[in-house]
């Protein structure tokens, strides 16, 4: 009878039993983990928001200054150029950019960043209105440039995602700048709307962690889709 060796029977499998994660362990605790830190920066940016009235000056008439200058003027185009049909443009122009790369959730999350963004926006300065200046509540272009940027780097390809930001991040400082030249925004404003943009970033991307699993589903059985991958776990946890 040939002795044992280290490479067959109860030797082996002892070995392995000290050694029990996979590939696909390791996946799924670095997910999760993911998923904590952005639900964690997620609730940072919402307590913030929450906190942030406290900043706020009480509101006064608003008085309009006459004064322009070239700086003012360019800074006041940059906040016209944009408005809702703008914002809605790219946004159509992302959702194309994730069914060309096969995203699952691309369009959804797309969609809830910066669609949720707006309304969340339009909803603090309708509530807070009456008790707030015009320029220390949130400012909504820059909530749309930076809702947009979050939504650009979920659904970008690895090598483009440095370019977005990178770009993406320069766009949005410029809006934001401009809004305290022309005076629509105070820093308090600039904060209001940085804390509902990032607020959703984190909380969106999350569900972009799952994109992988959904595509590769897809992949194997092409009418197994994203969707009736949530319905089912719904229809499971009822």
């Amino acid at each position: 009878m040939p002795p044992p060796n280290l490479d067959s029977g109860p030797i082996r499998r002892s070995l392995d039993a000290g050694y029990p994660a996979t590939p696909s362990d390791t996946s799924s605790r670095a997910r999760r983990r993911a998923v904590m830190t952005r639900l964690a920066v997620s609730g940072a940016f919402a307590v913030l928001l929450l906190l942030w009235p406290m900043w706020a000056s009480p509101h006064v008439p608003a008085v309009l200054s006459e004064e322009s200058n070239p700086a003012t003027a360019l800074a006041a185009r940059v906040l016209d150029a944009i408005d809702v049909t703008a914002v809605l443009t790219v946004v159509a122009a992302l959702a194309v950019v994730a069914v060309m790369r096969k995203l699952p959730f691309g369009i959804g999350v797309v969609i809830a960043c910066t669609v949720g963004a707006m309304v969340t926006t339009a909803l603090v300065r309708q509530t807070m209105g009456a008790t707030m200046q015009p320029a220390d509540l949130p400012s909504g272009q820059l909530a749309a440039a930076a809702s947009l940027l979050g939504a650009a780097s979920m659904v970008a390809s690895t090598t483009w995602r440095p370019v977005v930001l990178g770009l993406g991040t320069v766009a949005t400082l410029a809006v934001a700048a401009a809004a305290l030249t022309v005076g629509s925004a105070s820093i308090t404003g600039i904060v209001g709307a940085a804390s509902i943009a990032f607020l959703w970033w984190p909380a969106c991307s999350i569900v972009m962690l799952y994109s992988p699993d959904a595509a590769a589903r897809e992949a194997r059985n092409p009418l197994d889709t994203a969707a009736l991958a949530v319905q089912r776990k719904l229809g499971r946890s009822r």
